[in-house]
């Protein structure tokens, strides 16, 4: 912390500032500045030595933290006894010629230049208690160390609530990987039933998609044109499943080499129109739409599909995807990002804005 250097520098310049002035003799002025330096550094080795080896026995054992301050106070004040330079009689007089003349004639020194010297020998810090000193200091360094220990108290806090969200982060992955897989192996199993010869590139699909969740979506953030890659691979292989019973359009546009997002943070989205899109719906569609507003650094993520009121394709486990992905944005993207969900008679429309790092 700065401030503890910025308030000893100030405590070290204004005895000077107030302390001398042009016309204090040599003896005085070297006098002052003996008793500068050494208050100086005596309050700092009280200050410190309180601050990082008596303090701490505060919380250990209240009875030992007397003992030590009463120790480290006296030690300070012997220490200032034996270390400070004894500075001239406040009283004493400083000669002058006109001084001189006036003893000579049997009048007493004016008793202006008596006030002024009193006046400048009361600024000086050796004429300031010990005792007042010592305990401002210590009162300073009680409140330091109540400072440091709050800062400490709350980085622990910050750094354990980072724990926390990367942990709930992970289980929500967790959460999606097998759920989405669990699609995917029913969907193989299909065409293995049918003996299809879709099945090989399904599993070629298959081992893209589990190369990317296992290896690439453990880095914080990919590329938006490798998440891009992804929902192609998730697509082509529900397309080798229902052929040309559904079509999906895709369209992007902007850069998507230049930005980066949170991976598989788009698939659930994909998921849920897939499931919910295909399902009694006479030549079902999905539109999936990816647009990159670079003038606002923003991902227009939006995805519409047909679905039919007699939909009950829904079982226990259904929105799971959506449900995490809410969390993962708040998460995530806390105020970058604007989820819009509208699930009308007979189209289910999801519009995601968030603000994208490049």
């Amino acid at each position: 912390m700065a401030m503890p250097f910025v308030v000893w520098l100030l405590l070290l310049v204004l005895p000077f500032i107030l302390g001398i002035d042009n016309n204090t003799p040599n003896e005085e002025r070297s006098r002052f500045i003996g008793n500068v330096v050494s208050s100086y550094c005596l309050l700092l080795c009280l200050f410190y030595i309180h601050t990082f080896a008596v303090y701490p026995l505060w919380d250990k054992n209240i009875l030992l933290y007397v003992v030590a301050l009463l120790a480290l106070l006296i030690g300070y004040w012997l220490c200032w006894h034996l270390l400070r330079f004894e500075p001239p009689h406040i009283g004493r007089f400083v000669h002058h010629p006109s001084a001189l003349d006036s003893l000579a004639n049997g009048q007493p020194e004016p008793r202006l230049h008596h006030e002024r010297h009193w006046r400048r020998s009361f600024r000086n810090p050796y004429n300031l208690s010990p005792i007042l000193s010592s305990l401002v200091a210590i009162l300073c360094s009680f409140c330091y160390r109540v400072i440091l220990d709050n800062r400490a108290r709350q980085q622990l806090v910050k750094e354990r609530e980072n724990i926390n969200l990367q942990s709930e982060l992970t289980f929500l992955r967790s959460q999606i990987s097998p759920h989405f897989m669990f699609n995917i192996l029913n969907n193989l199993v299909s065409l293995a039933r049918k003996k299809s010869d879709d099945l090989e590139p399904s599993l070629i699909n298959l081992s893209q998609l589990m190369r990317y969740m296992l290896y690439e979506s453990d880095d914080n953030k990919v590329l938006l044109s490798k998440e891009l890659e992804y929902l192609n691979s998730y697509i082509n292989l529900q397309l080798l499943r229902f052929g040309s019973k559904v079509k999906v359009n895709l369209q992007t546009s902007g850069d998507l080499d230049r930005y980066t997002i949170e991976p598989m943070l788009l698939i659930p989205f994909v998921e849920n129109a897939v499931k919910h899109g295909t399902g009694m719906i006479e030549n079902p569609v999905i539109n999936i739409s990816i647009a990159v507003v670079e003038t606002q650094n923003q991902l227009h993520f939006k995805v519409d599909n047909v679905i039919s009121p007699l939909d009950v394709s829904k079982d226990s486990n259904s929105g799971i995807g959506i449900v995490n992905v809410r969390r993962r944005l708040a998460i995530l993207y806390p105020n970058k990002h604007q989820l819009d969900i509208e699930n009308q008679k007979d189209t289910f429309t999801v519009n995601l804005f968030i603000t994208l790092a490049q």
